[in-house]
Parts: structure tokens; sequence; C-alpha cells
């Protein structure tokens, strides 16, 4: 039934893609810069499947190459529209650096370096393919930083999110009462093999992601993996947990219970802990401190409970699990170990494009991955793992701020960046996660707004001391 319905409406996704960029290009255009964030929440989670598709349809790279590019002019253009915009050009204004500001402005000096020395294997056009993508998280968090968000443009935001909720769930039904990827349905596996030279692995003939340690299989919906799809669930559990703790509980239950079935299709553990991590922490920020210990309890009861009375399956993963001795598992172990010796040997880094799996990155010559800090590390040097630790911590820390002194829009959205920047330090920790576009442009483009309310809000208590 899912692959009639898509092979009927094949041409779908293509055509909305386009409609989302072209509304979007038209908004920027007269100023409105901050609809940027329209096409991150609407295109960003079909982008690579989108790819994919394109590809089965148009049989020719020349569709893939074209919506790729299109990715790019989006965010280029929102940059020039910001630098140089009748309406907003940042030669007419005062701008004082905050201290994020500076050191997200290193991070960038720092990737535009390494981009331009001739260090590591890799060549100039693959360094300034991985620079580009880190290019866009600054110009990204920029935008973010020098716009207003009022009330019925953050209503319209979250109605894409509840959306992208129902219409990510509408599709993980279907492939688990088929049992079949929605991958595998618009040849993912031959797009990879022929446009981006990977073969196919694992049981399903996509990649061993789609699988858990028991060859059942995990889903995806329409992002890129399930690693993909359980990370953005985080900032969708964000947005739904504000929501329910704030009485609107009608269609938060409905909408919570969609993202908890979505989490177990994926099947990703570092994404359920993380979740967790994220209502203790939602907890902890609203000093409901008997909840805290109540919900902490309650999932260690629910893992030895699993563990001592569960299945068999269920309890060697979980032992194999913490033990180190699950494949995947082994996996990230020995690629942090790669790292970690990769950086002891070479504390300056070994050139950029040469750890992970971002585009760019040649898997021949690549050391180490499975680690966002890492990977900064092996390819830049201590510096950057310090630059990106201390941004990610004081981003969280401003938002916890604004959350406390504000009300209404910007309390929810603090309350989104704090919860969803801190429960990815999981997934950072074991995946290559800057690489998930859509919750890591969204969370950046919110986090330079909460940013500027976090200056805003210091200014006006200094402001009042006097």
């Amino acid at each position: 039934m899912l692959k009639s319905l898509i092979c009927a409406n094949k041409h779908i996704f293509i055509v909305f893609y386009f409609i989302i960029f072209g509304y979007t290009i038209d908004k920027i255009s007269r100023g409105k810069i901050e609809y940027l964030i329209i096409y991150i929440c609407t295109c960003l989670p079909i982008y690579t499947t989108l790819q994919a598709q394109a590809f089965k349809i148009f049989n020719t790279e020349i569709v893939v190459a074209i919506i790729k590019l299109s990715k790019d002019i989006i965010f280029i253009y929102a940059f020039i529209i910001f630098l140089f915009g009748k309406n907003i050009h940042l030669f007419k204004r005062i701008f004082k650096f905050s201290l994020v500001d500076k050191l997200i402005l290193i991070f960038t000096l720092i990737v535009t370096i390494y981009a331009l020395i001739p260090l590591g294997e890799a060549d100039i056009f693959s360094k300034l393919i991985y620079a580009k993508n880190l290019y866009i998280i600054s110009i990204t968090y920029l935008i973010g930083r020098n716009i207003k968000i009022d009330e019925v443009f953050f209503n319209s935001i979250k109605k894409i999110l509840k959306y992208l909720i129902l219409s990510l769930t509408f599709f993980l039904c279907f492939e688990f009462i088929l049992s079949t990827h929605f991958h595998s349905i618009i040849d993912f596996s031959n797009y990879n093999i022929l446009v981006n030279e990977i073969d196919p692995q694992g049981n399903y003939g996509l990649s061993w992601s789609f699988e858990s340690q028991g060859s059942s299989p995990r889903y995806a919906a329409f992002f890129a993996d399930p690693l993909e799809l359980s990370a953005s669930l985080l900032l969708l559990t964000s947005l739904l947990i504000y929501n329910f703790w704030n009485n609107k509980r009608n269609i938060s239950y409905f909408l919570l219970f969609m993202v908890a079935a979505a989490f177990l299709f994926s099947f990703s553990r570092g994404a359920i802990v993380a979740c967790i991590g994220i209502v203790l922490f939602g907890l902890l920020l609203n000093k409901k401190y008997k909840f805290l210990l109540l919900i902490f309890g309650l999932f260690l009861l629910s893992t030895l409970s699993l563990i001592y009375f569960g299945s068999e399956e269920i309890r060697y993963f979980i032992i194999d699990t913490l033990k180190f001795e699950n494949t995947s598992s082994l996996g990230h172990l020995v690629e942090w170990i790669e790292g970690i010796l990769s950086i002891f040997e070479n504390p300056l880094g070994i050139g950029l494009a040469m750890s992970g799996n971002a585009s760019g990155v040649d898997q021949a010559i690549k050391v180490g991955g499975e680690n966002q800090f890492l990977i900064f590390g092996v390819q830049m040097g201590v510096l950057s793992i310090i630059t990106y630790v201390l941004i990610l911590f004081f981003v969280i820390k401003r938002s916890c701020k604004v959350y406390y002194l504000s009300s209404n829009n910007d309390k929810h959205i603090s309350f989104i960046v704090a919860c969803t920047k801190f429960g990815l330090l999981l997934p950072l920790l074991t995946a290559n996660a800057e690489l998930y576009l859509f919750v890591s442009l969204t969370t950046w483009f919110f986090a330079g707004y909460i940013e500027s309310r976090y200056t805003q809000l210091k200014f006006e208590k200094n402001k009042s001391l006097y």
C-alpha cells in the first residue's frame, strides 16, 4: 500500500520541496530572513530521501545536484540579504559581540584556517565542501541572532512541527505494518551505490543503522536514517513537554504518544536515554525535584527489571551495550580510540575533511568518527574541541537564564534550546550529529535568537540599576 501510494504520487515530495524553496526565497527577498526556519523545518527532514527519490524518478545525478545546490543557495542568499538587504543592512546597525558570538566566530575562523592550510591528505575541494557545511551552522546562528519571533510566527513554526510529527508517524506505521523500509521503496541503496559510491550493508541492503542487534528492522520514515530520526525526535519531545507542562494537554497527550511510538520504531538506545535525560533536565529546570527523583527511580527500576525479568534477547542486549560487547557499541569504542590516539599524537589536528562521514570526507583516508567532539579534534586540534564545548555550555546555560526571566514565546523557545542541546550531548558522543540538518540547524537558529534575548535582558537589567 505504501509503495503503491508513493509510486502514484512520486513527484509530490519534489513539488513540495521546490514550492517551499520558492516561498522561502520570496520571503527572504522581502527582508524576512526569519523565514529561513520555515525551510529548515519543512524541507530538511526530507532532504536526503528526496535526493534518492529524485534520482529514481529521473535517473540522473543532475537533479540530485540541483537539490543539493538549492540548499546551499538558500543559506547563502539569506546571508547576503542579511549583510546588504535594505531593511536589515548589517553596516547600518551597531553590533556588539556577545561571548557566544565570539566563540562561534573563533570556531568559524579555525574552520577557515584549516580549510586553507596544506595539512592532511584531503584535497582543497574536499576541505571547502566540509567547511561549507560548518559555515551553514554559523550562518543559521547569525540569522537567528538578528531576528524577532513574535507569537504569530512562532505559532506557525509550532504548527509545522506538529504536522511533522503526524507525517513521520504515518510513515513509520506503514513501514511497520508492511515490514518494509521507505528507503527500500525509493531504492535508497541504488542511490548510494551510483551517486555516493557507498556499498549497501546489513540484511536489508541499506546500512547497519537500519537494523538492531538481532536484525530486527529499524525505521526512519523520510529521514536519512533511524539515527537522524531519533535525534530529531529530541527536539520534538522538548517542544511537546513544554506544552504538556503548561496545561495544553489535549493534543499533547496524543502527540507525545506519537513521538514515543516513533522512538520505538527507530530503536535507538542512545536517543531513548537522551529523551529520558531531556525529561529529567526539564524537571530540574522547573525545580520539580520530587518528580525528578521519581522519574529517575522508575528508569532505574525499569532497566533492572528488563535485565532480570525481561526476555533473554532484551537482557543480553542491555548487558552487552553496557559492557561495550554489543556490535554497535564496539564500533563506537574502536572509532573513539582511533580518534583519541590521533589527537594525542597530533594535538593541532591532521587537517580538515579527515574524520567523520560528512560531505567531503574520503572514507578511505578518514581517521576516527562516531563522536562529534573527537571528529573536530582529529581535524582541527584540541582548540576546536574546547571552543565547541564552550559554545554548547554557554548556549545551554544562557537558555536556562532566559527561561527563568521570560514568558510566553521566549520561555518556550529557551526551553526547547536548553533541553534539546542537553539531550543532543549523547548523540554527539556517538555520532557525527551536526550532520542531522533538521535538528542541528533548528536548534542553532533558536540558539541565536535566545542569545539575542539574553543580551537584551542583561542590558535591561544593567539599565535598571542606574
